[in-house]
């Protein structure tokens, strides 16, 4: 009765439905000492945005080597295909790419509270 089942363990990736390693993407968050915490969810979210570019680049440049009449995808393919995707050829120059956000006319935009000074029994 009191006999606990045992879990079966699985990793990271396998819960995340992912095919990159989450684990190796936090050791060398970890290492890189980009921040002195990260949250549980950032390698994951890191590893799939990975997983994605790589996806996307190698079916590009797959179409782009059967265009070519070629089996193998070459690094010739994979340039090419960098330049064709817009979103990766901004992320290579460096600039990060953003989202169209719509903008607030200035006569709806809500005055913010401006601060309360403390005062000085609440000051320590």
């Amino acid at each position: 009765k009191g006999a606990k089942a045992k879990k079966s363990r699985s990793s990271r990736s396998s819960r995340a439905g992912l095919l990159f390693p989450v684990s190796c993407v936090a050791r060398q968050l970890r290492r890189g000492h980009f921040a002195e915490r990260f949250g549980a969810r950032a390698p994951v979210y890191l590893a799939a945005v990975l997983q994605w570019v790589t996806h996307k680049t190698m079916d590009v440049a797959g179409k782009i080597s059967k265009k070519s009449k070629q089996q193998r995808i070459s690094p010739s393919h994979l340039q090419t295909a960098m330049q064709k995707i817009s979103v990766l050829k901004q992320l290579l120059r460096g600039s990060v790419p953003r989202r169209h956000v719509r903008t607030v006319p200035q006569s709806q935009r809500v005055a913010s509270p401006s601060k309360k000074k403390m005062t000085k029994s609440k000051k320590r």
